[in-house]
């Protein structure tokens, strides 16, 4: 009874863990504590019933604190993920709004507008991983100042379509973050395990009710990139103590049986 009672709490925490990766989920949207100048920033909220933090990452839409939006799909975060269900994720390689960086290194600026316009920045993925690198940088607790205005800026030139006008409305400069993520992203992308590392912090939550025009995703909340590090590890945690005590008590029950065993005269 006892084992039977460990394991079933280990279930409950692997379906409360996987719950909010998987199938549809309801994002409530509870307090926007963290606006910026231009829009975007983070609020806290819940998803599936779990604390969250969650960042801005699409310009085009809107979503609004205190409300529950029980469509959402979740996309995790890693070098193979399944972008099907994300609004950028079908966008093609030459899709994108074409970045060109000035920031007075001529050469450096050369090489970046190549990564972004032409190399392994051109691809979804790429994108996607450089925006949850950047929602890593932002420092909360300081607010609308302007780094993290030229960090949201920075995402928001990443994951910008051809056919969704350049929005820029802090009038802050990205190209410092725009290098910054480059440079990330070529430093870590042949580490695939610590890219992997970073990118289990992260998940995209995107409106179920999106249709999709040239692999961009139209209609619904605006899109948010969700940052959970905590909870999750704090939840694997905890199963793992479960399991190794389901195991410790199977293991005395099965010595204690042996003991017992009848002698044969």
């Amino acid at each position: 009874m006892i084992s039977k009672s460990i394991l079933g709490a280990g279930f409950a925490l692997l379906s409360i863990t996987f719950g909010a990766n998987a199938g549809t989920a309801t994002l409530d949207r509870i307090y926007y504590n963290f606006p910026l100048a231009g829009g975007g920033g983070g609020a806290t909220g819940t998803l599936n019933g779990v604390s969250i933090e969650m960042f801005c990452d699409d310009f085009g839409n809107d979503i609004a604190a205190g409300n529950s939006y029980p469509g959402a799909d979740v996309t995790q975060l890693s070098t193979s993920a399944n972008l099907s269900e994300t609004r950028f994720g079908g966008v093609a390689s030459n899709g994108w709004t074409t970045i060109s960086i000035s920031d007075g290194n001529t050469s450096l600026d050369t090489l970046d507008d190549a990564f972004f316009n032409a190399g392994p920045g051109t691809s979804s993925l790429a994108r996607y991983e450089m925006a949850a690198y950047l929602v890593s940088l932002f420092n909360i607790s300081l607010g609308d100042n302007t780094t993290n205005n030229e960090i949201q800026e920075a995402m928001w030139s990443i994951l910008d379509p051809k056919t969704i006008a350049p929005y820029n409305p802090a009038g802050v400069s990205d190209a410092a973050y725009l290098e910054q993520a480059a440079s990330w992203y070529n430093g870590i992308s042949s580490n695939q395990t610590a890219l992997n590392a970073f990118l289990s912090q992260f998940e995209i939550v995107s409106p179920t009710n999106m249709t999709f025009t040239n692999g961009l995703g139209i209609g619904g909340f605006q899109e948010q990139i969700v940052e959970t590090p905590e909870p999750r590890g704090g939840v694997w945690v905890l199963l793992s103590l479960l399991v190794g005590g389901f195991l410790v008590v199977r293991r005395n029950r099965n010595r204690r049986t042996a003991d017992i065993q009848p002698v044969a005269f």
